[in-house]
């Protein structure tokens, strides 16, 4: 009898096998893992520099389809060239360019960054080697957390105080940041610039009783008592009819430009093939539409859809030389002399 258990127990396997097994299949995991994603990032980054120049106007549409005073300097057409000119560029130039938002948004980034590489590394130069030290003899990637710290053992107050000086550390940083934006807003809204643009000086004003919509004189005097005093008042009208006569033109335009576009294009091959050949130029075909009250007659695509967006034209002159005839509603912009 105790042979058979003899033989039977030499064919259970240990729990320390399992432990082990379980221990190096977890590490060749993680490894495996870093390995792909740190190969993935790579191939991203070289793609994103090999294209980066080709395609101006998906990573630098701002270098031509901007006004000139608010173009940033190119970058040169280098692999890597784009690094060293980002890390360089002034925090005046991103804010007079882009605008205090986007300024802002790039610092939080930049913020956060810095936040957690240096916790990652405190936390790499304090923490990791009290858990490797650590009693509960756990192998493998377990030995680099907490659970090898004994429970009773003092060691885990470096964890406690560690953590609360990360908390300190971070909220002291979050609060400069936002005093630094508080400053840089009132800056922002006290800037020439910013003081000359009709914005700054308008109020949306809610909620407007119909007896002052209706009587522009009493609006003004009610905001007369603020200093500097009212420069114009605009009640809000409802004017969905020209808002839709608007929607309508812009599909129009948008219509003609491509179908111009594509006439363009034709035209262009059609002259290169006629220069290749020495063969006489003649223009393609016009392309042409149907009436929506006439399916039968056939009529000129680029006349039609002209005649139809001096059309709608027409209606949103009219409709802005007769506001009056429009209903009123129960808000208005208020624009002030002074910010």
């Amino acid at each position: 009898m105790d042979a058979v258990l003899n033989a039977t127990a030499g064919l259970i396997p240990s729990s320390d096998s399992d432990d082990t097994k379980d221990t190096s299949n977890s590490v060749v995991t993680f490894l495996a893992s870093l390995v792909i994603n740190i190969a993935v990032a790579l191939v991203i980054f070289v793609i994103f520099c090999i294209l980066r120049p080709r395609l101006r106007r998906v990573y630098a549409p701002r270098t031509y389809a901007v006004t000139k005073d608010k173009r940033p300097e190119p970058v040169s057409r280098g692999l890597f060239s784009w690094i060293p000119a980002v890390l360089r560029v002034p925090d005046t130039d991103i804010i007079q360019q882009s605008g205090l938002d986007t300024y802002m948004f790039l610092r939080s980034i930049r913020t956060m960054f810095i936040m957690f590489a240096v916790i990652s590394i405190a936390s790499a130069a304090s923490i990791l080697p009290v858990n490797v030290k650590g009693t509960m003899e756990l192998t493998g990637l377990n030995s680099l957390s907490m659970g090898n710290v004994d429970p009773r053992s003092n060691w885990l107050w470096v964890h406690i105080g560690f953590f609360a000086a990360i908390v300190w550390w971070s909220l002291w940083n979050i609060v400069g940041e936002l005093r630094i934006y508080t400053h840089l807003r009132m800056w922002w809204l006290t800037h020439p610039n910013t003081v000359s643009k009709a914005g700054a000086s308008t109020v949306l004003v809610s909620n407007v009783p119909k007896s002052l919509a209706n009587d522009e004189s009493r609006l003004r005097d009610l905001f007369s008592m603020f200093p500097g005093g009212i420069r114009q008042v605009f009640v809000n009208r409802m004017c969905k009819k020209l808002t839709r006569n608007v929607h309508t033109r812009d599909k129009l335009v948008k219509r003609l430009e491509k179908e111009l576009t594509k006439y363009a294009i034709k035209c262009k091959k059609l002259w290169s093939k006629s220069q290749d050949t020495n063969s006489p130029y003649r223009p393609p075909t016009r392309p042409t539409t149907r009436k929506s009250w006439n399916i039968f007659a056939k009529v000129d695509l680029f006349e039609h859809l002209a005649a139809e967006i001096a059309k709608c034209n027409r209606f949103i002159a009219k409709s802005a030389n007769n506001m009056d005839s429009m209903e009123r509603q129960s808000s208005a912009l208020v624009m002030f002399n002074q910010q």
